[in-house]
């Protein structure tokens, strides 16, 4: 089934190595390949990972069946894996009879959460912006407005990276945030990146907007719950909190209280201008 409309932006021709690198067998039956011990298991039937000799095995089931639908040997340093795919037959008069889906979600959410935390990095569900100064990221839960601040942004003109999930990286000595192929119920994703220069922790308000600065404490508890965070690898957990720490200590993060009203892109312009104005 393809092509999948928001990764299509996405696609770039590379003559370099790839970072990850997936073959993909599509087979009436999948393999029986021996299970280790069980390392992570994501609940709710969506995979589990299991220690194999060659490094990894992912098993993810159809969420409909529950029967295996994918099973994947990963390299230790999850950057190459051996794919099987179970062919669906309900697509065949589509012409088609797998999904890059099926391996996209989760596989190369797993493999890319554990190299970045590994490297130093973070998938984040959050909405990115990059206006003329900024580039600003909105994290929150399902529905604290992620994707309603990225519609007042993309109404005054601004670059929407996303408005689910975004990809942060130090880089050259800079915090630097990305889109994703991943778009939330705005369906913004654009295969761009910039400078991050502030985080907001964002809530829906009551009457005003409201901003504050957040002790690090606070954003570090808040940003986790909405970190794509590598549970299953010591290293790259590790790398994680490290990145992150660092993030919080070099990057203005707040809380964002904002109420449903175009106006917010004005208020945050006009905080920002007032931060800018007082002496250090």
């Amino acid at each position: 089934m393809w092509p999948i409309l928001p990764f299509v932006p996405f696609l770039v021709q590379s003559n370099g190595p790839p970072d990850l690198d997936f073959k993909v067998t599509v087979t009436k039956h999948l393999p029986e390949l021996p299970r280790g011990r069980l390392i992570f298991d994501s609940s709710h039937g969506l995979w589990k990972l299991y220690e194999a000799e060659s490094g990894f095995l992912l098993e993810s089931p159809d969420t409909e069946t529950l029967q295996p639908q994918i099973r994947a040997l990963i390299s230790r340093d999850f950057s190459r894996s051996e794919v099987w795919v179970r062919q669906n037959e309900a697509l065949w008069e589509q012409g088609a009879v797998w999904e890059p889906l099926k391996v996209i979600n989760p596989l190369v959410e797993v493999c890319l959460a554990t190299r970045l935390g590994r490297e130093g990095g973070l998938i984040l569900h959050a909405a990115g912006v990059l206006t003329e100064r900024e580039g600003w990221v909105f994290t929150g839960a399902s529905g604290a407005g992620k994707s309603t601040l990225s519609d007042c942004f993309a109404a005054r003109g601004a670059c929407v990276l996303s408005d689910e999930r975004l990809i942060l990286r130090k880089m050259a000595g800079e915090f630097l945030l990305y889109g994703t192929p991943w778009p939330g119920t705005g369906r913004q994703a654009k295969n761009q990146a910039g400078r991050l220069t502030a985080l907001h922790c964002i809530r829906h308000g009551e009457g005003a907007h409201a901003l504050r600065r957040l002790p690090a404490r606070d954003v570090s508890l808040f940003v986790l719950q909405q970190g794509f965070l590598p549970h299953w690898d010591h290293e790259a957990m590790k790398g994680t909190l490290a990145f992150l720490d660092e993030l919080i200590e070099k990057i203005g993060c707040f809380e964002l209280a904002f109420v449903k009203n175009p106006d917010i892109v004005d208020y945050l312009e006009e905080q920002r201008l007032e931060r800018s104005l007082v002496p250090s």
